[in-house]
């Protein structure tokens, strides 16, 4: 029941939000107190929070036309952000942090939420003048890749959104869903971006296949899972996740029959954050440690501002079907893949 519970998690963090790791679970981070398991939290989740940041500006268009008067479009598409390398481990220095350390024959190079496997373990320890005594021990999680195959080295951001046309050449585009509540889980979901023709305004481009316009982009998802009781005392403990996206590009494009060629150049910015609430008591009591209490105190965030972006893509349009892929360069290069249905 765990791991479905987990995996049902990614399913909806992947639409807004965060996610398990299938051995052992980011929680036991908390394990180490609210400094280390601020700074190990962090370390584990920076490319999901920087991953969603750039999937969630892409999937926006797939042509620079904009609808005519009265045209829609009804749009589904799936972004994944490419982690580099390089984030799919971090590496623990243990000058770093104060109550916890690598237990023997672990490795200093611990998967992020994007990597693999791992078979080391964390261990907290008192710090007594001569020795240091064990208070617990836990392993550090794997990565997602092992067990949900959309995570392998990549961040996957799905879209719904609509698209409609209204006049002189602009269209408006929408992301919604309707919002999630259950006991243990609950999501938000809402886009608007607009499209402008700039073509359409020189002789030049007249009865010519080529569109050039101007688009904007904004993205806000917010999302809580609510822990389960048992793992650690406390209450109302909850995982919080909100992003913000904001994308602005000039787009061409050029069709030949039932191809459509497009680019986009342009600028991206976004701002996500992971908040572990509630109360966690980790060490209640302890000779030398005491009472640690987590309230409400832990934050990570990932941001990007006015990042260089550049978009290449192509759509297939049969009647009113559309296909399109394209690959996004930046810093996490993108990739994305959609299908809708347009009219007008």
């Amino acid at each position: 029941m765990r791991k479905l519970r987990k995996l049902v998690f990614c399913v909806i963090m992947v639409l807004s939000g965060s996610a398990f790791a299938q051995s052992g679970s980011y929680e036991e981070f908390l394990l180490s107190g609210p400094e280390d398991g601020s700074k190990l939290l962090n370390y584990y989740f920076e490319p999901f929070l920087k991953g969603v940041g750039y999937g969630f500006n892409n999937g926006w268009y797939n042509t620079a036309k904009p609808h005519k008067t009265g045209g829609f479009d009804i749009t589904f598409a799936a972004n994944f952000a490419l982690v580099p390398e390089s984030d799919y481990t971090f590496y623990f220095d243990p000058a770093e942090y104060n109550v916890t350390e690598l237990a023997g024959g672990s490795d200093n190079l611990l998967p992020t939420i994007a990597g693999g496997s791992t078979s080391s373990y964390l261990q907290v320890v008192e710090p007594i003048t001569g020795t240091d005594q064990v208070v617990a021990t836990y392993p550090s999680p794997d990565g997602l890749g092992e067990e949900v195959p959309l995570f392998k080295h990549s961040v996957p951001s799905p879209i719904i959104q609509a698209g409609v046309g209204l006049v002189k050449g602009t269209e408006i585009k929408l992301r919604w869903m309707p919002s999630f509540n259950q006991e243990e889980f609950s999501f938000k979901y809402f886009g608007i971006g607009g499209l402008h023709s700039i073509s359409q305004w020189f002789q030049t481009f007249k009865d010519r296949p080529i569109d050039i316009s101007a688009f904007f982009g904004y993205t806000n998802i917010s999302a809580v899972y609510n822990i389960p009781p048992g793992f650690i005392d406390g209450s109302n403990q909850r995982t919080e996740f909100n992003v913000n996206t904001f994308t602005f590009q000039a787009l061409a494009s050029a069709h030949v029959s039932v191809l459509t060629g497009y680019i986009g150049i342009g600028v991206d910015s976004f701002y996500s954050n992971l908040g572990v609430r509630g109360t966690y008591i980790i060490y209640e009591g302890d000779p030398i440690l005491g009472d640690i209490v987590i309230d409400e105190a832990i934050d990570i965030e990932s941001s990007g501002n006015y990042e260089f972006r550049t978009t290449i893509g192509l759509r297939l349009k049969l009647a009113i079907l559309t296909l399109h892929a394209d690959y996004t360069f930046r810093n996490y290069d993108t990739i994305t893949m959609g299908l809708g249905f347009s009219f007008r």
